[in-house]
């Protein structure tokens, strides 16, 4: 009986390995061509505009910053994007409710700088609201907002030099409805920001596969962008989903709009510094993204002309596959291990380790952005660091999916922020 409970364990295992490898197999292949179409696609977007003899394209950006007792980074938030060197640039801060120093600060520094407008900045907004969520600060910052495209960023985030001037870029091609930016955690001081640091470096890795066949669907709140007229057409954030951006990027897609992903945008975030920090980030993650299928679980497997085949058929399929996968995931790495150790039987585990390595190699050296190919070398000791997150993953769908069953809900969570470092800011275009 137990050999035979052994066996099924082991099948189990292999299907989702199995599984597991196909899927970043297709993704390593395809995804080096995702630069390439992106350049195609500008240079084709500029040389239209050449021969239909257009203006210079500097439509006016509104960045919106929600904010929540941000006081340590907020003011390095506000200042990466008053020092980002587009011009035609408005900046919308919206407090929603703090409770520590950040009235104060903003208050003071807005009053400082808006009557000179360093770099010809055309607007700064600040309000205060009562403390309602995320998504009403964001909805609250739109409302207000003149520009043609909307920006959002977290207020413990800050943008690369140059951000904004390549984001509108994307917006060339009047197909493209949403772009979202690439996001790095710069706070490696601790070994949970080194490993969010790391799962960020590989996992953006990921959305050029899919960015190539239209068939991204996350467009997290750090950095992600919209044309106004996307609120104006299909409505605001929801301010009942905790995850209010998955949210919306999925009603974007069930909408059929075209989206991009802009791996040149930087944006620098603060990741989590402790355990409870992280475990508690990724709950609202886990939660917010299970709602959010639930919510929309038309577009899978849906043969609507206006939905992308690639996303329904398999992103959206195999990214619940993996939210199963992981409730055994955990668990059968150990039992693999030991298995291979008590039965002398390595080659399993050694092909497992042999893909991963590709993986770690591949990404390093074809990283448009920050190639790092030292990585590789470090893989053996990477490693760990990737199995702490699945366990934290682990958890956080355990306990998703008790809220759900509860009916219970997550709030706007809060870590212990540090701030981030001056010198991102200064990073040339």
């Amino acid at each position: 009986m137990n050999e035979i409970i052994f066996k099924i364990t082991l099948s189990v295992i292999s299907f989702f390995v199995i599984m597991t490898l196909f899927k970043n197999y297709v993704f390593l292949i395809i995804a080096p061509l995702y630069p390439i179409r992106e350049q195609l696609r500008y240079i084709r977007q500029m040389n239209r505009r050449a021969r239909q003899k257009l203006p210079r394209y500097e439509p006016r950006v509104s960045v919106v910053i929600p904010a929540w007792n941000e006081e340590v980074g907020i003011l390095k938030t506000i200042e990466s994007v008053l020092h980002n060197g587009y011009k035609n640039t408005e900046i919308i801060i919206i407090n929603d409710g703090s409770t520590d120093g950040s009235h104060r600060l903003i208050t003071k520094y807005v009053k400082k700088v808006g009557s000179i407008r360093p770099n010809k900045i055309s607007r700064i907004c600040y309000a205060y609201q009562k403390n309602g969520g995320k998504g009403k600060a964001l909805n609250n910052g739109i409302k207000r907002a003149r520009g043609d495209i909307i920006l959002t960023i977290d207020a413990d985030s800050a943008l690369q030099k140059g951000a904004i001037q390549k984001l509108v870029r994307y917006y060339l091609d009047d197909e493209i409805m949403a772009v979202v930016g690439n996001v790095e955690v710069i706070n490696a001081a601790s070994i949970y920001g080194f490993a969010q640091q790391l799962e960020y470096y590989f996992g953006f890795y990921n959305k050029r596969a899919h960015a190539l066949l239209g068939g991204e669907y996350i467009f997290g709140g750090a950095c992600a962008s919209f044309r106004k007229s996307v609120f104006e057409r299909i409505g605001m954030f929801d301010t009942d989903n905790k995850t209010e951006d998955i949210e919306m990027s999925m009603r974007t897609k069930v909408y059929g709009m075209k989206s991009a992903y802009a791996e040149d945008v930087v944006c620098y975030t603060e990741g989590a510094s402790d355990l409870k920090g992280l475990v508690a980030q990724r709950i609202r993650w886990k939660k917010g993204r299970l709602d959010t299928f639930i919510k929309y679980r038309s577009l899978f497997f849906s043969t609507a002309t206006e939905h992308n085949a690639f996303l329904s058929f398999f992103i959206l399929p195999f990214s619940v596959l993996m939210e199963v996968q992981l409730l055994f995931e955990p668990i059968a790495i150990a039992i693999l291990i030991v298995y291979s150790i008590l039965a002398s039987e390595y080659l399993s585990l050694a092909i497992g380790l042999l893909f991963i390595g590709l993986v770690f190699f591949v990404v390093s050296v074809f990283h448009v952005h920050r190639p790092r190919p030292f990585f590789t070398l470090y893989f053996p000791f990477f490693w760990p660091l990737f199995y702490m997150l699945d366990w934290i993953e682990y958890l956080a769908l355990y306990k998703s999916i008790s809220m759900i069953r509860k009916r219970k809900d997550v709030e706007w969570q809060r870590w212990d922020r540090k701030g981030i470092n001056a010198v991102i800011v200064k990073e040339e275009v």
